[in-house]
Protein backbone atom coordinates (compact mmCIF):
# COMPACT_ATOMS: atom_id res chain seq x y z
CA UNK A 1 0.00 0.00 0.00
CA UNK A 2 1.63 3.19 -1.17
CA UNK A 3 0.92 6.70 0.08
CA UNK A 4 1.49 10.12 -1.45
CA UNK A 5 3.63 11.17 1.50
CA UNK A 6 5.89 8.17 1.13
CA UNK A 7 6.63 8.45 -2.59
CA UNK A 8 7.02 12.23 -2.39
CA UNK A 9 9.55 11.80 0.38
CA UNK A 10 11.44 9.23 -1.70
CA UNK A 11 11.43 11.67 -4.61
CA UNK A 12 12.93 14.39 -2.41
CA UNK A 13 15.55 11.95 -1.16
CA UNK A 14 16.64 11.03 -4.69
CA UNK A 15 16.94 14.70 -5.70
CA UNK A 16 19.02 15.40 -2.60
CA UNK A 17 21.17 12.31 -3.08
CA UNK A 18 22.12 12.69 -6.73
CA UNK A 19 21.55 16.37 -7.40
CA UNK A 20 18.79 18.69 -8.52
CA UNK A 21 20.27 20.82 -11.29
CA UNK A 22 20.73 18.10 -13.90
CA UNK A 23 17.13 16.89 -13.46
CA UNK A 24 16.09 20.53 -13.82
CA UNK A 25 17.96 20.79 -17.13
CA UNK A 26 16.43 17.51 -18.35
CA UNK A 27 12.85 18.59 -17.54
CA UNK A 28 13.41 22.08 -18.94
CA UNK A 29 14.65 20.78 -22.30
CA UNK A 30 11.99 18.07 -22.38
CA UNK A 31 9.34 20.75 -21.80
CA UNK A 32 10.66 22.83 -24.69
CA UNK A 33 10.66 19.84 -27.04
CA UNK A 34 7.29 18.37 -26.06
CA UNK A 35 5.28 21.37 -24.89
CA UNK A 36 5.30 23.68 -27.89
CA UNK A 37 2.68 22.02 -30.10
CA UNK A 38 -1.08 22.41 -29.63
CA UNK A 39 -3.73 20.61 -31.66
CA UNK A 40 -6.13 23.52 -31.33
CA UNK A 41 -8.97 21.24 -30.21
CA UNK A 42 -10.54 23.78 -27.83
CA UNK A 43 -10.85 26.46 -30.48
CA UNK A 44 -12.26 23.98 -32.99
CA UNK A 45 -14.86 22.69 -30.55
CA UNK A 46 -15.92 26.23 -29.65
CA UNK A 47 -16.42 27.28 -33.26
CA UNK A 48 -18.25 24.05 -34.11
CA UNK A 49 -20.60 24.51 -31.15
CA UNK A 50 -21.34 28.11 -32.11
CA UNK A 51 -21.96 27.07 -35.72
CA UNK A 52 -24.38 24.31 -34.78
CA UNK A 53 -26.25 26.62 -32.39
CA UNK A 54 -26.56 29.57 -34.77
CA UNK A 55 -27.17 27.66 -38.00
CA UNK A 56 -29.18 24.73 -36.64
CA UNK A 57 -26.47 22.18 -37.28
CA UNK A 58 -26.76 22.35 -41.10
CA UNK A 59 -23.18 21.66 -42.10
CA UNK A 60 -23.26 22.81 -45.73
CA UNK A 61 -20.52 24.68 -47.66
CA UNK A 62 -22.67 27.75 -48.28
CA UNK A 63 -23.92 27.81 -44.70
CA UNK A 64 -20.39 27.48 -43.36
CA UNK A 65 -19.22 30.34 -45.60
CA UNK A 66 -21.98 32.55 -44.20
CA UNK A 67 -21.01 31.52 -40.68
CA UNK A 68 -17.32 32.37 -41.29
CA UNK A 69 -18.33 35.76 -42.66
CA UNK A 70 -20.48 36.55 -39.62
CA UNK A 71 -17.91 35.17 -37.20
CA UNK A 72 -15.09 37.31 -38.62
CA UNK A 73 -17.34 40.36 -38.86
CA UNK A 74 -18.22 40.13 -35.18
CA UNK A 75 -14.63 39.39 -34.21
CA UNK A 76 -13.00 42.27 -36.06
CA UNK A 77 -15.73 44.82 -35.40
CA UNK A 78 -14.82 47.94 -37.40
CA UNK A 79 -13.50 45.83 -40.27
CA UNK A 80 -16.84 44.08 -40.56
CA UNK A 81 -17.92 45.95 -43.67
CA UNK A 82 -14.69 45.11 -45.48
CA UNK A 83 -14.99 41.45 -44.50
CA UNK A 84 -18.63 41.36 -45.57
CA UNK A 85 -17.73 42.70 -49.01
CA UNK A 86 -14.90 40.20 -49.25
CA UNK A 87 -17.19 37.27 -48.51
CA UNK A 88 -20.00 38.50 -50.78
CA UNK A 89 -18.34 36.61 -53.65
CA UNK A 90 -19.16 32.88 -53.19
CA UNK A 91 -16.02 31.77 -55.03
CA UNK A 92 -13.76 33.85 -52.77
CA UNK A 93 -15.66 32.68 -49.71
CA UNK A 94 -15.34 29.00 -50.60
CA UNK A 95 -11.67 29.40 -51.54
CA UNK A 96 -10.97 31.07 -48.21
CA UNK A 97 -12.79 28.35 -46.30
CA UNK A 98 -10.85 25.70 -48.24
CA UNK A 99 -7.48 27.22 -47.34
CA UNK A 100 -8.52 27.66 -43.70
CA UNK A 101 -9.47 23.97 -43.51
CA UNK A 102 -6.31 22.97 -45.39
CA UNK A 103 -4.08 25.03 -43.07
CA UNK A 104 -5.77 23.54 -40.01
CA UNK A 105 -5.40 20.00 -41.39
CA UNK A 106 -1.71 20.50 -42.17
CA UNK A 107 -1.14 22.02 -38.72
CA UNK A 108 -2.92 19.11 -37.07
CA UNK A 109 -0.88 16.60 -39.09
CA UNK A 110 2.37 18.34 -38.15
CA UNK A 111 1.35 18.38 -34.49
CA UNK A 112 0.58 14.66 -34.51
CA UNK A 113 3.79 13.96 -36.44
CA UNK A 114 5.89 15.90 -33.95
CA UNK A 115 4.14 14.17 -31.06
CA UNK A 116 4.67 10.71 -32.57
CA UNK A 117 8.22 10.97 -33.88
CA UNK A 118 9.81 13.42 -31.43
CA UNK A 119 7.80 14.12 -28.28
CA UNK A 120 6.92 10.51 -27.47
CA UNK A 121 10.50 9.18 -27.65
CA UNK A 122 11.78 12.18 -25.66
CA UNK A 123 9.20 11.52 -22.91
CA UNK A 124 10.34 7.90 -22.71
CA UNK A 125 13.96 9.04 -22.49
CA UNK A 126 13.07 11.50 -19.74
CA UNK A 127 11.37 8.71 -17.81
CA UNK A 128 14.44 6.53 -18.28
CA UNK A 129 16.60 9.30 -16.83
CA UNK A 130 14.43 9.72 -13.73
CA UNK A 131 14.16 5.98 -13.12
CA UNK A 132 17.96 5.73 -13.21
CA UNK A 133 18.28 8.85 -11.08
CA UNK A 134 16.50 7.04 -8.28
CA UNK A 135 19.48 4.70 -7.80
CA UNK A 136 22.50 6.46 -9.26
CA UNK A 137 23.69 9.64 -10.93
CA UNK A 138 22.25 9.24 -14.42
CA UNK A 139 23.47 11.09 -17.50
CA UNK A 140 21.84 13.94 -19.40
CA UNK A 141 22.09 11.98 -22.66
CA UNK A 142 19.40 9.64 -21.38
CA UNK A 143 16.86 12.22 -22.57
CA UNK A 144 17.62 11.03 -26.12
CA UNK A 145 17.99 7.36 -25.15
CA UNK A 146 15.02 6.31 -27.32
CA UNK A 147 16.69 7.40 -30.54
CA UNK A 148 19.55 4.89 -30.28
CA UNK A 149 20.13 1.16 -30.00
CA UNK A 150 17.27 0.02 -32.23
CA UNK A 151 14.64 1.22 -29.76
CA UNK A 152 13.13 4.07 -31.75
CA UNK A 153 10.65 2.23 -34.01
CA UNK A 154 8.80 0.32 -31.32
CA UNK A 155 8.74 3.31 -28.98
CA UNK A 156 7.27 5.56 -31.69
CA UNK A 157 4.65 2.94 -32.56
CA UNK A 158 3.60 2.30 -28.97
CA UNK A 159 3.51 5.95 -27.91
CA UNK A 160 1.54 6.88 -31.04
CA UNK A 161 -1.01 4.13 -30.31
CA UNK A 162 -1.27 5.44 -26.76
CA UNK A 163 -2.06 8.96 -28.00
CA UNK A 164 -4.64 7.62 -30.46
CA UNK A 165 -6.35 5.47 -27.82
CA UNK A 166 -6.63 8.38 -25.36
CA UNK A 167 -7.78 10.75 -28.12
CA UNK A 168 -10.51 8.38 -29.33
CA UNK A 169 -11.76 7.78 -25.80
CA UNK A 170 -11.80 11.56 -25.27
CA UNK A 171 -14.24 11.90 -28.19
CA UNK A 172 -16.80 10.07 -26.05
CA UNK A 173 -16.69 13.03 -23.61
CA UNK A 174 -13.92 14.21 -21.36
CA UNK A 175 -14.18 11.71 -18.49
CA UNK A 176 -13.43 8.51 -20.47
CA UNK A 177 -10.36 10.18 -21.96
CA UNK A 178 -9.11 11.16 -18.51
CA UNK A 179 -9.67 7.63 -17.21
CA UNK A 180 -7.77 6.12 -20.14
CA UNK A 181 -4.92 8.61 -19.77
CA UNK A 182 -4.39 7.35 -16.21
CA UNK A 183 -4.93 3.73 -17.24
CA UNK A 184 -2.11 4.02 -19.78
CA UNK A 185 0.12 6.38 -17.77
CA UNK A 186 2.63 3.60 -17.05
CA UNK A 187 3.24 2.85 -20.76
CA UNK A 188 6.07 5.41 -21.19
CA UNK A 189 7.80 3.96 -18.09
CA UNK A 190 7.35 0.38 -19.28
CA UNK A 191 8.96 1.39 -22.59
CA UNK A 192 11.78 3.09 -20.69
CA UNK A 193 12.46 -0.21 -18.97
CA UNK A 194 11.78 -2.56 -21.88
CA UNK A 195 11.79 -0.66 -25.22
CA UNK A 196 11.22 -3.83 -27.27
CA UNK A 197 8.03 -4.88 -25.50
CA UNK A 198 5.01 -5.62 -27.70
CA UNK A 199 2.60 -2.63 -27.70
CA UNK A 200 -0.42 -4.73 -26.72
CA UNK A 201 1.55 -6.19 -23.84
CA UNK A 202 2.63 -2.71 -22.70
CA UNK A 203 -1.00 -1.54 -22.62
CA UNK A 204 -2.10 -4.66 -20.77
CA UNK A 205 0.66 -4.25 -18.19
CA UNK A 206 -0.27 -0.61 -17.64
CA UNK A 207 -3.92 -1.57 -17.17
CA UNK A 208 -2.97 -4.23 -14.63
CA UNK A 209 -0.62 -1.89 -12.79
CA UNK A 210 -3.19 0.89 -12.50
CA UNK A 211 -6.18 -1.32 -11.70
CA UNK A 212 -7.61 0.02 -8.47
CA UNK A 213 -4.98 2.78 -8.43
CA UNK A 214 -6.30 5.37 -10.91
CA UNK A 215 -8.12 7.48 -8.33
CA UNK A 216 -5.06 7.59 -6.08
CA UNK A 217 -2.87 8.56 -9.05
CA UNK A 218 -5.37 11.29 -9.96
CA UNK A 219 -5.27 12.64 -6.40
CA UNK A 220 -1.47 12.50 -6.52
CA UNK A 221 -1.62 14.65 -9.63
CA UNK A 222 -3.95 17.10 -7.90
CA UNK A 223 -1.61 17.36 -4.92
CA UNK A 224 0.77 19.47 -7.03
CA UNK A 225 -1.83 22.09 -7.95
CA UNK A 226 -0.92 24.36 -5.05
CA UNK A 227 2.72 24.34 -6.13
CA UNK A 228 1.68 24.95 -9.75
CA UNK A 229 -0.37 28.00 -8.77
CA UNK A 230 2.50 29.32 -6.67
CA UNK A 231 4.83 28.79 -9.63
CA UNK A 232 2.52 30.81 -11.88
CA UNK A 233 2.51 33.64 -9.37
CA UNK A 234 6.31 33.66 -9.46
CA UNK A 235 6.43 35.28 -12.90
CA UNK A 236 5.21 31.99 -14.44
CA UNK A 237 8.68 30.45 -14.08
CA UNK A 238 8.25 28.74 -10.73
CA UNK A 239 6.70 25.73 -12.45
CA UNK A 240 10.02 25.07 -14.20
CA UNK A 241 11.67 24.47 -10.85
CA UNK A 242 8.79 22.24 -9.73
CA UNK A 243 9.08 19.79 -12.63
CA UNK A 244 12.03 17.74 -11.30
CA UNK A 245 10.09 17.10 -8.09
CA UNK A 246 6.98 16.02 -10.03
CA UNK A 247 8.97 13.74 -12.36
CA UNK A 248 10.90 12.21 -9.48
CA UNK A 249 7.61 11.55 -7.68
CA UNK A 250 6.10 9.71 -10.64
CA UNK A 251 9.31 7.74 -11.06
CA UNK A 252 8.80 6.56 -7.49
CA UNK A 253 5.20 5.74 -8.35
CA UNK A 254 6.31 3.56 -11.26
CA UNK A 255 8.72 1.75 -8.97
CA UNK A 256 5.76 0.89 -6.73
CA UNK A 257 3.73 -0.23 -9.75
CA UNK A 258 6.49 -2.52 -11.06
CA UNK A 259 6.89 -4.02 -7.59
CA UNK A 260 3.15 -4.69 -7.68
CA UNK A 261 3.57 -6.40 -11.08
CA UNK A 262 6.35 -8.61 -9.76
CA UNK A 263 4.58 -9.30 -6.49
CA UNK A 264 1.25 -10.30 -8.06
CA UNK A 265 2.98 -12.34 -10.74
CA UNK A 266 1.64 -10.67 -13.89
CA UNK A 267 5.20 -9.70 -14.87
CA UNK A 268 8.73 -10.78 -13.97
CA UNK A 269 12.35 -9.64 -14.09
CA UNK A 270 12.80 -10.99 -17.61
CA UNK A 271 10.14 -8.59 -18.86
CA UNK A 272 10.83 -5.70 -16.48
CA UNK A 273 14.51 -6.15 -15.59
CA UNK A 274 15.17 -2.86 -13.84
CA UNK A 275 17.54 0.04 -14.51
CA UNK A 276 21.33 -0.34 -14.36
CA UNK A 277 24.29 2.00 -15.05
CA UNK A 278 25.91 -0.37 -17.53
CA UNK A 279 22.96 -0.25 -19.93
CA UNK A 280 23.48 2.03 -22.92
Amino acid sequence: MWTRARIKQEAKNSLRRFGYWMPLLVTFLCGIITGGISTGGTTTNTITTEYQTEYHGELTPSGFAVFIKDFLSETFGEFGAVIEDFFSNPLIAMTTVFFIVLAFTIGLALAFGWSAFVSGPVIVGKNRYFMEHRAFDSRFERLFWSFKGGRYGNIVKTMFLREIKVFLWSLLFVIPGIIKSYEYCMVPYILAENPQIDPDRAFKLSRQMTRGEKWKIFVLDLSFIGWEILGMLCCCVGGIFLRPYVEATFAELYQVMREKAHGLGFSDYNELPGFFPEQI
